[in-house]
């Protein structure tokens, strides 16, 4: 079962049989096309998947981190619209009745509580500005990884054209 597998379990050309210091005589009279280097054209496609594949994994690495750095950003700007919104509800409740028992003194009851009413709620729409502005400076699109990936997809394409030729 391990034959063609290399101890991680991934395909290994030279365990197989189809590369090292194994020759037979088909691959001995066999007239593959060669590299400029003299490496055949398989290992030349081989060489350039492994790279790809290192290129992919890297990228997925830099997604991660770019978005769990915009995740970050956003957390923040989440538990600031948080803390408004219990700083409002709280304060909203205890003013609401000192301040209206207090201009319960000069004016009707009603007119007492809408003013404390008002007051606070803007203060709560502040902290909620505050908050949502600071949701907007998040951006969950990973422009460096996009652009890597870009250049990536340059690099593999000149890579395939070189071995082409």
């Amino acid at each position: 079962m391990t034959e063609g597998y290399d101890t991680g379990g991934h395909a290994d050309p030279t365990r197989a049989g189809y590369g090292g210091d194994r020759i037979d005589n088909r691959q001995a009279n066999d007239a593959r096309p060669r590299g400029a280097d003299g490496e055949s054209v398989g290992s030349l496609i081989s060489g350039l998947i492994q790279d790809l594949q290192g290129m992919v994994r890297d990228e997925i690495r830099l997604a991660r981190a770019e978005l769990r750095d915009d995740a970050m950003t956003a957390g923040r700007g989440v538990a600031v619209l948080a803390a408004g919104a219990l700083v409002g509800l709280t304060g909203f409740i205890f003013l609401m009745l000192g301040a209206t028992y207090l201009l319960n003194k000069w004016v009707q009851m009603w007119i007492a509580a809408g003013i404390v009413g008002v007051v606070l709620a803007v203060v709560a729409a502040v902290c909620i500005y505050a908050g949502r502005n600071k949701l907007r400076e998040s951006n969950f699109t990973p422009e460096q990884t996009i652009a890597t990936l870009k250049e990536d997809r340059e690099w593999a394409k000149q890579q395939t054209n070189s071995v082409r030729r």
